[in-house]
C-alpha cells in the first residue's frame, strides 16, 4: 500500500513538473501573473515579478503578461506618417477669441511597476492597450480643457505657450497617477489655424515684414546719411585746419616782415640819433674857442680831396688850388706856379 501511494506522488509531482509554466522578464520590463481558477489561491489574485528574470508557474491555471518599464510616446500629429495613427490625429482646441488651433503633441509616459496588476487587471494587457484606452483619451482631454483658457494672441507668446505646456503635464500627471502612469514630458510641437485665420495671421506677418524691413531702410539710410555728413564734416575741418594754417602762416609772415621793418627803422633812428649826437657835438665845439679854426680846417680837410684849378680870364696860366691850401696848411712849399713872374721889359 505505502508503495501505491509512493508511486502515485511521484506521478503528481512528475506531472506538476511536465504541466509548470515559465514566464521571463527582460531589463526594461515586469511581469504580472494572475491566477484564473481557484486553486490554493482565489481567482484574480496577481503577482508582479522584478525586471532580468526567469519564474515558473502552473500553466493552466495562471496567465502571465509582460509590461515596459521604459518611457513610451503617445505622438499625436497631423503628419500620418508620423504619429500613432495613419490620418491625421493632432489635436485641435478652441481660444478663447473662438479660433480653432491645430497642434502636434508628443506626450512621453512610463509605467509604474508596483501598479502593473492593476493596469493588467483594469486597463489592458500590453502596452498598446494601456496607451489607447488610457493614455489617449485623457491627453487628448487635458490638453484640450488647458489650452482652451488663451487667446490666439498669447499662443504666440512663448512664455504663455511654455507655461500651457507644462500646465498641461502637471495636470495630465495628476489624472493618470492613479491608474499607474507616469508623465515625464509634455511636448508642443507644430501648430496651425483654420485657412481663413491663418491667411490672416500671414498677411499680418507679410505686413509687419514690410513694416520692419522700410524701418531697416530707414535706419540704413540714416546710417548712410551720417556717414555722408561725418565725411563732409571732416571735410570742413580739413578745409578749416587749412585756411587756419594758412592765416598763421600769413600772420608769421606779416609778423617777421613788421619786426624786421621794425629793427631796420630802430637802425636807422639809431643811426640818425648817432649822426645827431655828433652834429650837435661838432655845434658844442664850434661854439667853443678855436671853432673857426675847427671850420677852417674842416672845410680845408675837405677841399683837399678835391683838384680845384682857377683859370685866370686874362692870363692862360692856372693855379692849383690843392697845392695852395696845402701850402697854407704848412703841409707843402709854395708851388712854382705861385711864384709871380718877372714883369716884362718895355720895348724900346
Amino acid at each position: 500500500m505505502s508503495r501505491a501511494r509512493s508511486g502515485r506522488g511521484g506521478l503528481a509531482l512528475l506531472l506538476a513538473f511536465s504541466l509548470s509554466g515559465c514566464g521571463a522578464t527582460t531589463s526594461t520590463e515586469v511581469g504580472v501573473r494572475t491566477r484564473l481558477v481557484w486553486f490554493f489561491e482565489k481567482r484574480g489574485t496577481q503577482e508582479v515579478y522584478p525586471p532580468g528574470g526567469v519564474y515558473f508557474f502552473l500553466p493552466v491555471i495562471n496567465s502571465w503578461n509582460t509590461l515596459p518599464i521604459s518611457q513610451q510616446n503617445l505622438f499625436m500629429t497631423a503628419n500620418a506618417s508620423e504619429g500613432d495613427r495613419l490620418g491625421r490625429d493632432d489635436i485641435t482646441f478652441k481660444t478663447k477669441d473662438g479660433n480653432n488651433v491645430y497642434i502636434d503633441v508628443n506626450v512621453m509616459w512610463r509605467i509604474d511597476p508596483k501598479k502593473a496588476d492593476y493596469l493588467i487587471s483594469h486597463i489592458g494587457q500590453s502596452a498598446l492597450e494601456i496607451k489607447e484606452r488610457l493614455v489617449r483619451p485623457i491627453s487628448r482631454s487635458v490638453i484640450r480643457d488647458v489650452f482652451n483658457e488663451i487667446t490666439s494672441e498669447e499662443y504666440y507668446q512663448v512664455t504663455v505657450k511654455n507655461r500651457m505646456a507644462a500646465s498641461a503635464k502637471d495636470q495630465l500627471a495628476k489624472e493618470l497617477a492613479p491608474f499607474g502612469v507616469f508623465v515625464d514630458q509634455l511636448q508642443v510641437q507644430q501648430h496651425r489655424f483654420d485657412k481663413e485665420y491663418q491667411d490672416a495671421i500671414n498677411a499680418q506677418k507679410q505686413a509687419e515684414a514690410d513694416v520692419q524691413t522700410l524701418v531697416e531702410q530707414q535706419k540704413n539710410m540714416a546710417v548712410q546719411k551720417q556717414s555722408e555728413l561725418e565725411g563732409k564734416r571732416s571735410e570742413w575741418n580739413k578745409r578749416l585746419e587749412d585756411a587756419l594754417g594758412e592765416a598763421g602762416r600769413t600772420r608769421n609772415e606779416a609778423d617777421g616782415y613788421y619786426q624786421t621793418k621794425t629793427n631796420q627803422a630802430k637802425a636807422t633812428i639809431a643811426v640818425a640819433q648817432a649822426e645827431a649826437e655828433g652834429v650837435r657835438k661838432e655845434a658844442e665845439a664850434l661854439s667853443k674857442l678855436g671853432g673857426d679854426a675847427y671850420v677852417k680846417m674842416q672845410v680845408a680837410r675837405q677841399f683837399s680831396q678835391k683838384k680845384i684849378l682857377i683859370v685866370p680870364g686874362s692870363n692862360v696860366s692856372t693855379m692849383n688850388v690843392n697845392e695852395m691850401v696845402n701850402f697854407l696848411l704848412g703841409k707843402a712849399p709854395l708851388p712854382a706856379a705861385a711864384v709871380p713872374a718877372p714883369a716884362p721889359e718895355p720895348k724900346r
